[in-house]
């Protein structure tokens, strides 16, 4: 297991993840809403998926900015940031590493596999236990919007962010900074249950949190027993790609139908 010392505070850590759950759960729909008000609806509504993720994007890439600039100060000097060595030092510092990655992508690659029927089947659980109590699974917002969505540009975009953009920040704040800073408080394995259990929460969704949470549980036991984020990143890109690619042939199908 990983045990190098976390040079940021547990207090760090929780300011800049606080800051990204008001944000994305009130800032952004607070200021998509807004939007909606001041600017024509004609204008606005065709492009509302768009506006959306260009804020989640912006507020992503933020979040980024800030645990870049926190792992800066407490990782170098004042202005070693700008340098050569000091960024390669603040991205090693957050596991952005391609050390071993021969190694430990098949391994993830494979812990994936493995644990895939348990996600698939966590779904199938909760949607067969909530349509037995008479209830109506929710997709997250954003699976609603891309299901709906018309626009190809949009598709692509949502697409995207998904499978790329998504997966790197949500990796770097869940997995390569607010992670060492739990284990560094209350030691390895309580900070991989902890970082999984926050990562299914944010998704804001209870429907799939059981899913979620099972998938944050391996992407923290991998970043645990690499040491970089490779693995966790690629695991998590290529599960939300899985997750998309399905649900758009589902959607073309069923516009076919």
């Amino acid at each position: 297991m990983n045990e190098r010392p976390c040079p940021w505070s547990l207090g760090d850590a929780i300011k800049v993840f606080l800051f990204y759950l008001l944000m994305l759960g009130i800032g952004c729909p607070l200021i998509l809403s807004l939007l909606e008000k001041i600017l024509p609806k004609g204008i606005v509504t065709p492009f509302s998926s768009n506006i959306l993720l260009l804020l989640t994007l912006s507020i992503n890439t933020v979040v980024c900015l800030l645990i870049f600039y926190i792992v800066s100060i407490k990782c170098l000097a004042p202005g070693g940031l700008f340098s050569a060595s000091g960024c390669t030092v603040v991205l090693t510092s957050l596991g952005l590493s391609l050390k071993d990655w021969r190694r430990y992508l098949p391994r993830g690659i494979l812990l994936y596999l493995l644990a895939l029927p348990f996600i698939v089947g966590a779904g199938q659980l909760v949607e067969y236990t909530t349509r037995a109590l008479n209830g109506i699974p929710q997709h997250q917002e954003v699976v609603t919007r891309f299901m709906e969505e018309k626009s190809t540009v949009a598709i692509t975009s949502m697409l995207l962010f998904a499978a790329l953009f998504g997966p790197f920040t949500e990796e770097v704040l869940f997995r390569g900074f607010l992670q060492p800073a739990l284990r560094e408080a209350m030691g390895t394995w309580k900070a991989i249950f902890l970082s999984a259990l926050l990562f299914a929460s944010v998704h804001l969704n209870i429907y799939v949190f059981l899913q979620i949470f099972l998938l944050g549980l391996i992407l923290a036991y991998l970043f645990e027993k690499t040491g970089t984020l490779l693995a966790p990143i690629f695991v998590h890109m290529l599960h939300n790609t899985t997750t998309l690619t399905y649900l758009l042939l589902s959607k073309q199908q069923g516009d076919l139908g």
